[in-house]
């Protein structure tokens, strides 16, 4: 192993040990500020200059960089501090431990793999000035809002191009999807469930609805983008009822939307609200109503002709044997980047089947090759 793979390595191994759940996610989560102090030792003991962005509540973005030769132009590096919940684990979920050339623990792929990588990138670039000014963005709230990569898109400072760490087998993608999510209600009537006749059933009337959005789903099929495929409405979660002998008043269920490009989310609502609404006129005339604001991810425009997408694709084919343009269906800081106008593409160490798993782990060599990978393009852009 090379003296930098063993320090990303031990980077990476470091960044795992320290517990960033997301506290939206759960009231146990200690969400990124230890990630993003660690990182602020980083960069001093390596005399990196260094930024840290509040957004809110005391969570900060963490921002690093290296001076371009034309101080106008700017890529990002970005990668997301926090993880998701642990649960069921068969071993310490912080270890950080090293086998079988694996690193395991939560967020050791999704995504403080590329997040390390990235960071080993930019400190080994020595005497080595790139063209563009390379900003390595450590951003917080990835996995609930996005909110890191919404205040970095808003900051004022412009960005030529992104690359956006995430566990892609190295593999490049240039378009992936967006999300909508929000809740529809049902209101009836209560009533004793010995004289039903005298309530509305809440739930019945839901079952209507979620009939209709899952043969809504099947015609999405018609809209397939060449990368992505095609869009995906998923009712994912339902509750409803007061207890066993009373006709249920309320119903309430949870939609998730995933948008391809080109799609707005203000047309994927209309059309659900205009199923909702044929409920409304309908024979059985249901109170059904949307509960917004939704929560809106719009899908990232595709990177496949953008600037950034060629280099990386040159050097993922010199250094992985990949490269080739490919989408993905998940989400990512691009969403919320690419409302600014950035050309993003979506390129990482580890795979999907990994993130979010119990035993979550990372290929030791392919974290090796993404520091290679990052380093080349923050070269050759």
């Amino acid at each position: 192993m090379s003296n930098v793979s063993a320090q990303t390595v031990a980077l990476l191994q470091e960044l795992v040990k320290i517990e960033s759940v997301n506290p939206s996610l759960s009231p146990k989560g200690s969400g990124e500020k230890k990630v993003a102090e660690f990182l602020e030792r980083f960069c001093r003991e390596r005399n990196l200059p260094y930024e840290i962005q509040e957004v809110t509540d005391g969570r900060s973005n963490f921002l690093t960089w290296v001076p371009g030769h034309d101080p106008d132009k700017r890529v990002l590096f970005i990668a997301h501090m926090d993880t998701v919940p642990v649960d069921k684990w068969e071993s310490d979920p912080f270890s950080g431990e090293q086998r079988e050339g694996r690193i395991y623990g939560r967020g050791s792929c999704d995504t403080k793999a590329s997040l390390a990588a990235m960071l080993m990138a930019l400190s080994t670039l020595g005497e080595r000035q790139p063209k563009t000014t390379v900003v390595v963005a450590a951003s917080i709230d990835e996995e609930y809002r996005k909110i890191g990569a919404r205040a970095i898109a808003q900051s004022g400072v412009s960005y030529d191009a992104a690359v956006v760490g995430e566990c892609t087998n190295l593999e490049l993608v240039v378009a992936h999807m967006g999300s909508l999510r929000w809740q529809i209600e049902v209101e009836g009537v209560p009533a004793h469930t010995s004289r039903p006749h005298l309530g509305v059933n809440a739930i019945t009337g839901m079952a209507k609805i979620i009939l209709a959005l899952d043969e809504y789903h099947r015609t999405l099929v018609t809209r397939a983008h060449p990368l992505v495929g095609s869009p995906l409405l998923t009712v994912s979660l339902i509750e409803g009822g007061l207890e066993l002998t009373t006709v249920p008043p309320a119903c309430r269920i949870w939609i998730d939307r995933r948008l391809i490009p080109g799609e707005q989310p203000q047309d994927a609502l209309q059309e659900v609200e205009n199923i909702l609404e044929a409920f409304r006129q309908g024979e059985h005339k249901i109170k059904v109503r949307s509960l917004l604001p939704a929560l809106e991810d719009p899908a990232p425009n595709s990177a496949e002709a953008s600037r950034i997408a060629a280099v990386a694709a040159a050097v993922c084919a010199d250094v992985a044997g990949t490269g080739k343009y490919i989408g993905g269906t998940g989400g990512s800081d691009a969403n919320q980047l690419s409302l600014a106008g950035i050309p993003c593409i979506v390129l990482g160490p580890g795979s999907t089947d990994q993130a979010h798993t119990n035993n979550e782990f990372v290929e030791v060599d392919q974290v090796a090759k993404a520091v290679e990978i990052y380093q080349k393009i923050m070269l050759s852009y």
